[in-house]
């Protein structure tokens, strides 16, 4: 039994003639009685008499009709609702950003969108790489935009790789080390108030054999309230080349030179669950990330 059989018998009902329903469904004659022949085999009921030279409804088929327009209406509806997921009309998308995509690039990624497609339901989060990738492993989220360096044991996680960004060492201008002449080292941030987002574990782990065992005292997975912090106060914070540049007129932070035994790096990709099909909204959400962090076409990798 199929939608379609019934679809047929509608046709027929509404119509009053084997003739014009059958223009109506696009089939012979033969083919349309075939079909009914069929239904009223499977329902094991009568479904039309022959009254007067017209085409009646039987008593049984009266509230099966009814609940044949049901169907038809919601499968009508679900057909247009599938067209507007697919024009993102409608739809939603989950997305979780780490703290260095969250202070670069979600602003312009979610106006872009949002612009766009103003109906479209997005859900953002906030928060480390880590983390994400949890909420991404239950089905909490679509897309993680985080840090590559978190994926490495993530069979299961499919990650287009985006390219790599400098992240600066800033402190106020006023900072007696932004006034110190030559270039730093890492032991001269050694007792001093540090911040810094939830950093790869490897990447802490550097710091600490180096000597800042307490590295950072502040942890912030935003970085723009870092850059905020080390521009009014003593804290010298790990934040975006980026944002540095964003708020250059200010002139209140300075780039601290400090020499480390490891890059300055962040490594921004987009992951996803591999083999779960993605909507248009996460397809959209991935051609906007990309160009925004100047990758056109995406390289896939799997981690």
């Amino acid at each position: 039994m199929n939608l379609r059989k019934f679809a047929h018998f509608l046709a027929v009902v509404e119509n009053r003639s084997f003739r014009k329903a059958s223009e109506a469904v696009h089939l012979s004659q033969p083919a349309l009685s075939r079909s009914l022949k069929s239904l009223e085999d499977e329902l094991g009921i009568p479904l039309l008499d022959r009254a007067y030279g017209r085409l009646v409804p039987t008593a049984y088929s009266k509230p099966i009709i009814d609940h044949i327009r049901r169907m038809t209406a919601e499968d009508r509806a679900l057909k247009d609702s599938v067209r507007r997921i697919k024009g993102l009309e409608e739809g939603e998308i989950r997305i979780g950003f780490g703290p260095f995509a969250a202070a670069t690039a979600l602003p312009s990624v979610m106006r872009d969108m949002v612009s766009r497609y103003p109906k479209l339901r997005v859900r953002i989060e906030i928060a480390n790489s880590g983390l994400l990738l949890e909420l991404l492993k239950q089905d909490r989220l679509d897309l993680v935009v985080g840090d590559s360096r978190y994926s490495a044991d993530l069979g299961e996680v499919t990650v287009i790789q985006l390219s790599k960004q400098q992240i600066a060492v800033v402190a106020s201008r006023n900072h007696e080390l932004a006034r110190r002449a030559g270039r730093l080292t890492l032991a001269d941030l050694k007792d001093r108030s540090t911040g810094a987002p939830t950093l790869p574990p490897e990447l802490l782990q550097s710091f600490k054999d180096h000597g800042l065992v307490d590295f950072p005292t502040l942890t912030c997975d935003d970085m723009r309230v870092l850059a905020e912090l080390a521009e009014n106060t003593q804290l010298i914070a790990l934040v975006p080349q980026l944002v540095v540049d964003e708020l250059a007129g200010r002139n209140t932070l300075a780039v601290l030179r400090v020499s480390t035994p490891f890059d300055r790096f962040a490594y921004p990709c987009i992951m996803h669950t591999r083999g779960r099909t993605l909507g248009p909204a996460a397809t959209l959400a991935i051609e906007l990330v990309s160009e925004w962090f100047g990758v056109p076409r995406a390289k896939k990798r799997i981690g």
